[in-house]
C-alpha cells in the first residue's frame, strides 16, 4: 500500500494519526474480514496480501484522483473503501476463506495464508511442475550438528565486545542518511541510553519528524503535532526499535538454534526465540565472526503473519565496540524498504533528560 515519509511503520500519515489506538474497523466501518485488526497493522498486513499475489494496490482499489505529479507509490488519491473492482470483491471472499480454514482446522492460528496457495500469482497452482524431481538416496541424511543457543549468545556478546553492562548502557549518538526507492532520501540523527530511552530526528525535503521513548513513555512529533503513544503493543515495538541501535541486542525468551543458513555467501546460525505470544524472533549469527548479521520479527494476525527484516553489516569498531554502519528495514513492501547509512557513530556522549521527553505543545 501507498506509504509517506515516516520513521518507522508504526507511524500512519498524519490523517490517521488519531485513530490509534484501536482497531481498523473502529474508523472504517466498509471493513468485513479485518475489523479487530489494529490499526497499525493494516496496511503492513494488506503489503503482504498483493505482495503475496504479485499485484498492486491498484488491483483491488480504486485511485480517483491521482497526483500524477508524484512519484507512483506516493501518488495518492485512493478511495478505498469503494467496491467497484470485483478482485476486492473476490480478495473479500478469499479472507473469509482464509480465516474460516485457521479457525475450524487449526485453532485459530495462521497457518494457511494468501501466500500458501498464490506464491506470487493471482493464479495458484493446482499441481507440481511435471516431471517430478530425481529420487535422491534411499537413506535421510544426517543432520549437522548445532551449537547450543548459549554458545552462539556468548560468541556473539564477545565478537561485539558488549560483555561489560557499563558498554551496553553508555549512552550513544548516531548520524547518516536515510534512502529509500525512488529518490528519497533524508538525514537521520539517532540518540539511545540504556534500553529504554531513544530519540530520532528524521530530516527530510519535506518535513522534520522526531520520535522518542522516555522510559513507558512513547511519543511522536510531526511539526507542531505531538501525538503519545499508549497502546502497549506500540510501546512494545518502539523498545524494539530502540533495540536495534543498542550494541547488544537483547535476548529473547526460549532462544534454540534451529539451523544453519547462507547469509551474502556467509553460513549463519539461526537462533529463534519468543518476544511474546504474538511475536517471535530469528536472528542470524556470523558463524565465523559471532556478529548479528540480521533479525525477522514475525507478528501472528487473524489473516497472515506480519514480518519485518532487518539487516545489520559494515560492522566498525567505536571506541571499543563493534556497531554496524549500514542498517536495512524492509517490510516487504518494496517502497518501504529503508536504507540506513551511518557516517558518525559516538559513545559516552553527554545526554540531557529532557531529549527523550515528548515537547511541549505550542
Amino acid at each position: 500500500m501507498p506509504r509517506y515519509w515516516h520513521v518507522v511503520s508504526l507511524l500512519l500519515p498524519a490523517a490517521a494519526m488519531a485513530q490509534q489506538p484501536g482497531s481498523a474497523g473502529a474508523t472504517r466501518p466498509k471493513l468485513e474480514v479485518l475489523k479487530s485488526l489494529p490499526e497499525a497493522q493494516l496496511f503492513p498486513l494488506m503489503n503482504l496480501v498483493a505482495t503475496s499475489l504479485g499485484v498492486h494496490c491498484d488491483y483491488c482499489h480504486v485511485q480517483a484522483t491521482p497526483d500524477l505529479a508524484r512519484t507512483p507509490s506516493n501518488a495518492g488519491g485512493w478511495v478505498w473503501d469503494r467496491d467497484d473492482k470485483q478482485p476486492k470483491r473476490r480478495a473479500r471472499e478469499m479472507m473469509k476463506m482464509v480465516v474460516g480454514i485457521n479457525t475450524s482446522v487449526f485453532g485459530g492460528e495462521a497457518k494457511v495464508t494468501c501466500y500458501t496457495c498464490h506464491r506470487g500469482s493471482t493464479q495458484p497452482s493446482r499441481l507440481p511442475l511435471l516431471p517430478p524431481p530425481a529420487p535422491g538416496t534411499a537413506r535421510t541424511p544426517a543432520p549437522t550438528p548445532l551449537p547450543t543457543a548459549d554458545r552462539v549468545w556468548a560468541a556473539y556478546v564477545a565478537a561485539v565486545g558488549g560483555g561489560d553492562a557499563s558498554a551496553r548502557a553508555a549512552a550513544m549518538n548516531i548520524r547518516g542518511w536515510d534512502e529509500r526507492p525512488e529518490g528519497r532520501y533524508g538525514k537521520v540523527e539517532i540518540t539511545v541510553a540504556g534500553s529504554d530511552r531513544y530519540r530520532i530526528t528524521l530530516t527530510t525535503p519535506d518535513a522534520t519528524t522526531n520520535q522518542g521513548l522516555d522510559g513507558d513513555v512513547a511519543w511522536v512529533g510531526t511539526g507542531d503535532r505531538v501525538q503519545r503513544l499508549s497502546s502497549p503493543a506500540d510501546i512494545a515495538r518502539m523498545r524494539r526499535i530502540a533495540m536495534r541501535y543498542q550494541p547488544v541486542k537483547e535476548q529473547p525468551r526460549d532462544l534454540r538454534v534451529v539451523g544453519i543458513e547462507r547469509l551474502d555467501d556467509h553460513d549463519a546460525y539461526v537462533l529463534q526465540g519468543r518476544i511474546d505470544s504474538l511475536t517471535t524472533q530469528r536472528s542470524y549469527f556470523d558463524v565465523v565472526t559471532g556478529l548479528l548479521r540480521r533479525e525477522i520479527t514475525t507478528t501472528e494476525t487473524l489473516l497472515l503473519p506480519l514480518e519485518e527484516q532487518v539487516d545489520y553489516d559494515d560492522y566498525r569498531d567505536v571506541a571499543g565496540i563493534q556497531m554496524p554502519y549500514r542498517v536495512r528495514t524492509s517490510d516487504g513492501a518494496p517502497y518501504s524498504t529503508t536504507t540506513r547509512i551511518f557516517t558518525d557513530i559516538r559513545r559516552n556522549v553527554p545526554t540531557a533528560d529532557t531529549l527523550f521527553r515528548p515537547p511541549s505543545p505550542r
